[in-house]
């Protein structure tokens, strides 16, 4: 087979090592490349004629992604995982202690073990092209860093932002990388190559001494934290408490990262080097780090999934956009259109609206600006994408025209109607709906096949998902295009069936309705939400009805009711809340009183629920849970038994990147799988006797319980 690490010595004495692993689209730092690898220097480190390295890649747009998550997956003894990054570790070292400078030439992706070998090298030249990454997200598959990330980031970039990468998992790009000195030099990508070797001969010679610690400069109070023994003290300390209240420690890795960190910083980099090895076997064979890595399997058969079953569909092109509705979500979604350079022509009623979307659509750009992924020059060409009109002009060319008008069938059908005179019959029309029939709308227009849902999740910006809505008559050709297009502004699309609410609101709204009957039954609301933090829902109940606006969730809830019957009937709370101007963040006033990003259980929701309370039995903390979690899970089967969803990984793809049901139970239905679907069955049968016909259970999880199977193949 040919070697995935391969060398040639140039007449500068400068030896080129090329990563290639063969077949395969990115590198990865399998333990056959290791090997590889740690041979390539063996034979250069003996070579007289060597003065420098330089470290680059043939893959395009691709330095190295990171290690072999198929072997991190097979980890199932701790010391198997220590001894692997002990290997690891080993061949980096030699790599570092060479006597001469190495250089990594980075273009593209840079992640993972892929960064713990640029951090060994001496210097990094990398490419300013926007598409090239460099970060350690370790975390976001349960564990740490296990080739010396942990060591030599903090020390080359400083403990603070070294702290930053390893327990965020953040992508770093360019600017940043080399305002922090993660990177040396920057060049083109054009000429990365040429820049390297230009690097390579400032350094090299006979005086070379190798480079130690920070390639910047500490501001004095860097100096003071992290230089003396109490400010390193009291930033790991800091840290904990951080890293503990935002993971309410469901996720074991961000902390044995930094006593890795910690400990290295203390007792030197080899004790540290040990620690770290040691973690990284106890993190991997976690059933968190197990979770997580299917999550990450999850995304990837989302990033390969063209949409529809025939092969033979080709996505249609969209070089050109329109876009009806100008609010907050209107401009939100603009944005992306602009971010990937597709020019878009924002419509509404009123000019103030129009100025609005454009506000919204900047704000996103310059948050971008100010994070160095974009510099100001990409930010004013992007936002000259957008134009805003009053009216339809602009749209005769439009490939697609979005639209995220109000929530009312016969708007939308007039929008429909409206867009479908003023642009070509090519044209797709895709409605931001999050709950109202596709297949109805479609009812209203001339080309029905043109016709799809392309729900988008609020902030568009943070919100990975897209949920492509397939009407009756809706074509392959259309579907595959809004998902290639979804993939293109950089989100992850699932296609769904038409139905009211779809997937994710149709799960999402029973388990917000329940947290609202629960309060009629006298339960608090900061149980609920508690409860719901314990579990590890990025929000409680109550806090993500403010989030969404109670006049909004009231609104979908009817829609569902109108479509399911009585199993979906809205809370009484719901719109007394509403008629009493509680609508949430958007003014201020919901279940809670906010102030600022101060929050409180306001007195006058406690009132108003009071004189709704039908009151009940005292409730376990367990049963309060078990309500809502398994009302979850019995519309999830229901959805896969009516066909809404195709399989259970659609499922779990839009609860987790869509609500942000917890990662680390690896999706909705691999949760139920470990739940046990006979215990599922049994809880909801007893919740069904207590509280009512809602919770019967679905006829999909009755027969699966009777069969012992599970959702999931047992592997």
């Amino acid at each position: 087979m040919e070697s995935p690490v391969r060398y040639e010595i140039r007449e500068d004495g400068i030896a080129v090592v090329t990563f290639d692993l063969p077949g395969e689209k990115v590198n990865k730092l399998t333990s056959q490349v290791m090997e590889s690898f740690s041979e390539v220097i063996n034979e250069i480190s003996g070579n007289q004629a060597v003065q420098a390295i330089i470290i680059t890649s043939a893959k395009p747009g691709v330095f190295i992604a990171g290690a072999d998550i198929r072997e991190i997956e097979g980890i199932r003894d701790p010391k198997a995982g220590e001894e692997l990054a002990h290997k690891g570790q080993l061949i980096l070292d030699r790599l570092e202690s060479l006597p001469f400078p190495v250089i990594a030439a980075i273009d593209g992706v840079c992640l993972g073990g892929g960064m713990e070998l640029a951090l060994a090298c001496h210097y990094r030249v990398i490419s300013d092209d926007p598409k090239t990454v460099l970060g350690q997200p370790e975390v976001k598959l349960g564990i740490i860093p296990g080739f010396g990330g942990t060591q030599r980031l903090p020390r080359l970039v400083g403990i603070q932002k070294g702290m930053e990468m390893i327990l965020t998992g953040k992508n770093i790009y360019p600017k940043k990388a080399l305002k922090i000195g993660l990177a040396d030099d920057m060049a083109p990508k054009e000429i990365l190559m040429e820049a390297a070797v230009q690097f390579a001969g400032k350094v090299m010679g006979p005086d070379w001494r190798r480079p130690q610690g920070m390639h910047r400069k500490r501001d004095l109070l860097e100096t003071l934290l992290e230089t003396t023994s109490a400010g390193r003290k009291f930033l790991f300390k800091q840290a904990r408490v951080q890293t503990m209240k935002e993971s309410r420690g469901h996720y074991p890795a961000p902390l044995k990262a930094l006593e890795a960190m910690e400990q290295g910083m203390l007792l030197g980099m080899q004790h540290g080097l040990t620690i770290e090895a040691g973690f990284l076997g106890e993190t991997a064979v976690t059933q968190v780090s197990k979770n997580l890595i299917r999550v990450f399997y999850l995304q990837e058969e989302f990033k390969k999934d063209p949409g529809v079953v025939h092969p033979g569909v080709t996505p249609l092109p969209v070089r050109k956009a329109g876009m009806v509705g100008a609010g907050v979500m209107g401009g939100g979604i603009a944005e992306l259109f602009a971010e990937k350079e597709i020019p878009v022509r924002m419509k509404d009623i009123h000019p103030n609206a129009v100025a609005g979307g454009l506000g919204a659509a900047y704000k996103v750009l310059s948050k971008k600006k100010a994070k160095r992924i974009i510099s100001q020059t990409e930010m004013d060409r992007k936002f000259g994408m957008i134009s805003g009109t009053t009216d339809y002009t602009g749209f005769r060319h439009a490939d697609l025209v979005v639209e995220a008008v109000l929530e009312k069938m016969d708007v939308k059908k007039q929008v429909l109607r409206e867009t479908e005179e003023k642009t070509s019959p090519q044209t797709i029309f895709a409605t931001n709906t999050s709950s109202l029939s596709v297949t109805q709308l479609a009812g209203a227009s001339a080309r029905p096949d043109k016709v799809v849902g392309m729900h988008f999740f609020n902030p568009v910006d943070k919100m990975p998902l897209v949920e492509v809505i397939r009407g009756e008559q809706t074509s392959d050709e259309t579907v595959a295009t809004i998902v290639a297009l979804s993939k293109k502004l950089g989100k992850t699309p699932i296609v769904v069936r038409d139905g009211e609410g779809f997937l994710v609101n149709r799960i999402l709204m029973p388990y917000l309705n329940e947290g609202a009957l629960l309060l009629e039954e006298g339960v608090d609301i900061r149980t609920v939400d508690r409860l719901m933090l314990e579990f590890g829902m990025p929000m409680g109940v109550f806090i993500l009805l403010d989030q969404i606006g109670l006049d909004v969730a009231l609104k979908v809830a009817g829609i569902l009711h109108d479509a399911y019957g009585e199993r979906m009937r809205p809370s009484v709370i719901l719109p007394k809340m509403v008629e009493a101007g509680r609508l949430g963040r958007k003014n201020g006033k919901g279940f809670y009183a906010y102030k600022g990003k101060e929050s409180a259980v306001s007195p006058e929701t406690i009132s108003l629920i009071s004189g709704v309370r039908k009151g009940g039995p005292p409730l376990l903390e367990k049963e309060i849970s078990g309500r809502l979690i398994l009302t979850m899970i019995n519309e999830a089967a229901m959805i896969l038994s009516q066909g809404i969803a195709d399989r259970p990984s659609v499922v779990d793809a839009g609860m987790i990147f869509g609500t942000g049901f917890p990662p680390f139970h690896g999706g909705l239905l691999r949760y139920a799988d470990h739940l046990g679907l006979e215990k599922i069955r049994t809880d909801l049968e007893g919740f069904a006797k207590r509280f009512g016909d809602r919770f019967k259970a679905a006829d999909l999880i009755v027969d699966m319980a009777e069969k012992k199977e599970c959702f999931y193949p047992v592997i």
